[in-house]
This record gives structure tokens, C-alpha cells and sequence, in this order.
């Protein structure tokens, strides 16, 4: 109430177009009273007024959440719903001073960083918080002097919510201790906000430094300090969209000191070690296209659905067929019973690997190779009609290598795109 009539007065001089949302969350059954004192205070100051009901008790048992968790969701929805339908740019919210207060005793208690610790932001779009500088009391000292009727909510005695616990018991004990706990509260929430920004900017710093083709270098990323590994964890969290807590940061941390395997993080973000890289992408399942792709008998060609491109040229045969590269086979074109394809591994491939006499597992081999376990079923095969020719960066068929003889050789090169 204390908000809705500040903006009211400064509507005109601020050029502000303003909108009152309501919504009766549906917890207590005095909830029309509430509805009727805003619905009046819309009606006096001559604004456009919306509401909703909502059953967040029900919500809350259909989604397994507790009741306030519940209507913080159901309330936003709703806020953000209402914005959309007027063309509103910002929603006002009403927190105070003493709800950053709150916020950082509760973040502390739950053993936050920097970030928790910052308490509320006084900007998130599309939300603002005007009044996040005065104290709650100093909002009812104003609605009293200015005989704006309120109401007090009596959920907010209900000293079994932890906030309320906070709000009737912590805080009382620290304004005896300190009678200005609250300013010194939400002081050092702003202060944890500035290191926050620093921390961020830090971040992407690293973040630059380890960055590679394919994902995060395992070994710059090592030789930062563990804290900043973290920051740089966070930060490509967050621009998948998922912000991690520390327990999922320090699982993550383990795979990059080990250098292989995978963590599974909320909402669906797996991050995978192997290859000397770290990545961090959405959890899809372990499968592969079932076609083949066909490679030209010379040029470039590019295998976009399994993430590979491929160079095939004639070329003089090498005095020396090791190549520098793994990712460099060279093949005996009269060996060869065309056309060249790429495909996925199947359950059952069987090739022999150069200089063996008996045939193995392409499975084993990927496994000996370390090429990382989800990668495998995606992990290219070159073929010819005869069969498996080459497994890609790992061996080349003993039936398709280029014979002693051959004056020209098939140079195939492969790289991921």
C-alpha cells in the first residue's frame, strides 16, 4: 500500500502509467478483505485495477513444494502474466530494508556465497524495487501519517516459517546486540553485491583463458586456483542457463582433476570430461543417427549430424605412411570397393585392426582409444563396401591399408566441426 501510493504521487511528474495486480493466493480464508482495500486504493487514485485467485495449497501438494515456495511461483506467474496483457515494462515490488536483511540472515544460516549473500537486488527485469531503502517500519509509519489503510498479513506471525522466525526472533536479538543490525545487514548485502560484479568480471577473464574449440582446456582450466575452476564452472553454467550450487561446483571440479567422465546437474546440464576438454551441454541420449553419409571419391565433405568433416584426396605415396596426426589415414584406392561412407558405430562391428591377423571389437578399440563412453555411439567409421576401413582417429583396417606397391594412396583427414 505503501508502494502503490508513492508511484500514485509520483505518477505525473515521473510521466509513470500504472496498473494495480492483485492476486488472493487462496491460503487464508480472509483473503476478499484484502481484495476489497485494494480494489478501493485502485479506485481512488484512478488506476486500471486486475486480480486473480489462485489455489496455491493445491499447487503445492500437485508440485510437492512448501506453501511459500508455491505462492512466491504462483504470485510471479501471475505478475508477469498481468505486465504482458497491459504492456507494462516493470512490475513494483514492495520489499524493504528489512526483507534484504532477512534474506542475507536466512542465506547465511543456509551457508551462501557472495551471490545468496547480496540479499535482494533493487533491479532483476522486469521487477523493481523502489522502497528497498527504507525499513518496513518507516513504510507503516508513512501509511499511518498519510491515513493509508493497511493490512497486516496474519500468516507472518506463523513463527514456523523460517523468514518469520528470522523477521520475530534473530532479528530482535541482533538490534540488542547492534541497534542499527538491520542498516548493517542490508549494507553488507550491497557490499557482497559489488564483490559479486567482481567475481563475474573475474569470471569471464578465466573463462577467455580456457576456452577452446571444443570446449574447455582441461589443462589451463588446472592451473588456475580452485576458486577461480569454480568461477569459471558457474559462469558456463549460467550461460546454459543453470545456476549451479556449490555441492554441484565441487562435483564438477572433481571431473576436471580427473580428467574423464560425467556429472549430471539440474535441469538436464551434464558436464563431460575426456579429450582433454571440459563440456558442459544438455543430457540427450546415448544414440546415433542410423544412415551413412557419402563421401565424394575426392573433395571435402562435412557430417553435420555427427559433427565431423572429412578431406579426401589422391596423393603420391609417402615414404612414410605413419602420419603425424591420428586424424590422417591413408588407404589403398586399389583395395578400396567404393563408394566411402561415414556411419555411426553398430552393436556387432568387427574390423581388423593393421598389422593383427584377427578381427576385434570396434567397441573394445574405442574403449582402449579412451575415446570418452557418450561420445561412442556417435564416434565416426569410415567404410567401403567390403567393410570397416577406418575408425576414426583410433585404427585403420588391416584390409584397406595401402600396400608397399601402391604408387598413390588415398589420404583421408577428419575433424570436428
Amino acid at each position: 500500500m505503501a508502494l502503490l501510493h508513492v508511484l500514485g504521487g509520483l505518477r505525473e511528474g515521473w510521466g509513470l502509467g500504472l496498473t494495480v495486480a492483485h492476486l488472493d493466493h487462496g491460503i487464508r480464508p480472509d483473503g476478499a478483505e484484502d481484495l476489497a482495500l485494494v480494489r478501493a486504493a485502485a479506485e481512488r487514485l484512478g488506476l486500471p485495477f486486475l486480480h486473480e485467485n489462485a489455489d496455491v495449497p493445491a499447487r503445492a501438494r500437485a508440485e510437492g513444494r512448501n506453501v511459500e515456495e508455491a505462492a512466491r511461483r504462483v504470485r510471479r506467474e501471475f505478475l508477469e502474466r498481468a505486465a504482458r496483457g497491459v504492456g507494462a515494462t516493470k512490475i513494483a515490488l514492495g520489499h524493504t530494508r528489512t526483507d534484504v536483511a532477512e534474506t542475507v540472515v536466512l542465506h547465511l544460516l543456509r551457508g551462501a556465497g557472495p551471490r545468496g549473500l547480496r540479499g535482494i537486488l533493487p533491479v532483476a527485469p522486469p521487477y523493481v524495487r523502489p522502497l528497498l531503502l527504507v525499513s518496513r517500519e518507516e513504510t507503516r509509519a508513512f501509511c499511518r501519517a498519510e491515513g493509508i489503510p493497511f493490512r497486516d498479513d496474519p500468516t507472518n506471525e506463523d513463527r514456523r516459517l523460517a523468514r518469520n522466525a528470522v523477521r520475530l526472533e534473530v532479528l530482535p536479538v541482533l538490534s540488542r546486540l547492534n541497534p542499527r543490525a538491520e542498516e548493517a545487514l542490508a549494507r553488507a548485502g550491497g557490499l557482497l553485491a559489488e564483490a559479486e560484479e567482481v567475481l563475474t568480471w573475474v569470471a569471464g577473464l578465466a573463462r577467455a583463458e580456457v576456452e577452446g574449440p571444443q570446449g574447455l582446456e582441461l589443462e589451463p582450466l588446472r592451473r588456475l586456483p580452485r576458486a577461480v575452476q569454480g568461477l569459471v564452472v558457474h559462469r558456463a553454467a549460467e550461460e546454459a542457463g543453470v545456476v549451479l550450487e556449490r555441492g554441484h561446483v565441487e562435483a564438477v571440479l572433481g571431473l576436471v582433476e580427473r580428467g574423464h567422465g560425467e556429472v549430471h546437474l539440474p535441469r538436464g546440464l551434464v558436464a563431460r570430461a575426456g579429450s582433454g576438454v571440459l563440456k558442459l551441454l544438455p543430457r540427450s541420449p546415448l544414440c546415433a543417427p542410423p544412415q551413412a553419409w557419402t563421401l565424394p571419391p575426392e573433395g571435402e565433405a562435412e557430417v553435420a549430424d555427427l559433427g565431423w568433416a572429412f578431406c579426401v584426396r589422391r596423393v603420391p605415396r609417402p615414404e612414410d605412411l605413419k602420419s603425424s596426426s591420428r586424424w590422417v589415414a591413408f588407404l589403398d584406392p586399389c583395395r578400396l570397393d567404393p563408394p566411402l561412407v561415414v556411419r555411426a558405430p553398430v552393436p556387432g562391428d568387427r574390423m581388423r585392426p593393421l598389422g593383427m591377423a584377427g578381427t576385434k571389437k570396434v567397441s573394445d578399440l574405442l574403449m582402449e582409444a579412451r575415446v570418452p563412453r557418450w561420445e561412442r555411439p556417435r564416434w565416426p567409421i569410415l567404410c567401403d563396401r567390403r567393410g570397416i576401413a577406418w575408425v576414426v582417429g583410433v585404427r585403420v583396417s588391416e584390409d584397406h591399408r595401402a600396400m608397399p606397391d601402391a604408387r598413390e594412396v588415398l589420404r583421408v583427414e577428419a575433424r570436428r566441426t
